[in-house]
């Protein structure tokens, strides 16, 4: 929390910023989640590969949707689950530098 003095004497509380993210990494990251925990032994897949073609189904995908939330702190309303933000680790990680803003 970040606190300013209001000049009356009381003190205002803001939250802190969320902290900036770089696109790399997070699609490094997403891209070693997928390949842990989605994709078949020997199937593994690389930051620009298409989930559909790689044969990530809806459920793969929530999957990594949930880690996505639980590692970054940051869910995707239905209306931004669209192609160009989840075809790949790396448009899930352009997506989240996008709201987080830029590192």
């Amino acid at each position: 929390m970040l606190t300013s003095d209001t000049g009356d004497g009381s003190v205002t509380r803001m939250p802190l910023p969320p902290p900036r993210i770089d696109a790399e990494e997070v699609a490094g990251v997403l891209t070693a989640f997928v390949n842990a925990n989605v994709m078949a032994r020997g199937r593994p897949i690389q930051p620009d590969d298409d989930f559909e073609s790689a044969g990530v189904d809806s459920m793969g995908l929530l999957k990594v949707l949930l880690f996505v939330e639980s590692e970054f702190g940051l869910w995707m309303p239905d209306e931004d689950l669209v192609e160009e933000n989840v075809m790949s680790p790396r448009a899930i990680a352009n997506y989240l530098c996008r709201r987080r803003g830029p590192s």
